[in-house]
């Protein structure tokens, strides 16, 4: 199954069919999901399917489906879910369903031991659930990236709340420095998930690495990285 072509395909689905999905389909989904692989294995992320009454949030689509993503509040908590959870959301694309990130839509129950971060719905989608790249409304690398590295398109192609893009590239000898934006103090309050966007494109240039035949590595905390671009702050560097 090849997630990486499907960056260049899937779209955000708000439009679904209203009957459930099978069974059996679900069952493959989860899965899936058992197959995913971590950014870093040692942050706990969690999850758990949903139906429509036992999710809550405003602008809620009305999908038969919902994965409700969690995880204790520790370092990198968001960046790690959303590089954990867009393969799932490629993957749905690929199986022909539809899917959509959903910022504020969280569970009605809290889970045990962890608190709900947001959630993906899903299901069978309206119309066509992909896209061709000229469809994409994306900043273009000039506006996301310093350097030049084949990598990043895929990381342009990357989902975000809004599409605000909320990251910054740094492309030198072979490394890819990786940066989220710091929101002003008001737009804070409306929108936190920088980091985790920055995790959705880091799923992609693990796919991208992959599909040039490299091995994905990513390592935080380091000191010898060009300083952050105004308004941004390091988050980690792909060296593989």
């Amino acid at each position: 199954m090849n997630l990486h072509n499907q960056i260049f395909l899937r779209k955000s689905v708000r439009k679904y069919q209203a009957e459930p999905l099978e069974a059996s389909t679900l069952q493959e989904i989860a899965d899936f999901i058992g197959t995913m692989r971590p950014l870093l294995p040692e942050v706990s992320i969690g999850h758990r399917f949903a139906v429509p009454r036992e999710v809550k949030g405003m602008l809620t689509p009305k999908a038969p489906h919902f994965v409700v993503i969690s995880g204790e509040a520790q370092p990198y908590r968001d960046l790690c879910a959303g590089f954990l959870f867009q393969q799932l959301d490629l993957y749905l694309s690929v199986r022909g369903l539809g899917a959509c990130w959903l910022g504020v839509t969280k569970g009605r129950e809290k889970s045990t031991g962890a608190s709900d971060i947001l959630s993906i719905c899903f299901g069978a989608p309206v119309g066509d659930g992909t896209r061709t790249v000229d469809a994409f409304k994306r900043k273009s690398l000039a506006e996301i990236s310093t350097g030049e590295d084949s990598r990043l398109e895929a990381a342009r192609l990357a989902p975000s709340g809004r599409n605000l893009q909320p990251w910054h590239f740094i492309a030198a000898g072979g490394l890819i420095h990786v940066y989220k934006e710091i929101p002003g103090k008001l737009w804070a309050k409306l929108y936190n998930l920088e980091e985790l966007d920055a995790g959705i494109a880091l799923c992609h240039l693990a796919l991208a690495t992959e599909a040039e035949g490299g091995t994905f590595r990513f390592e935080t905390g380091r000191q010898d990285v060009p300083p952050a671009p105004g308004g941004f702050i390091y988050v980690g560097t792909v060296t593989g």
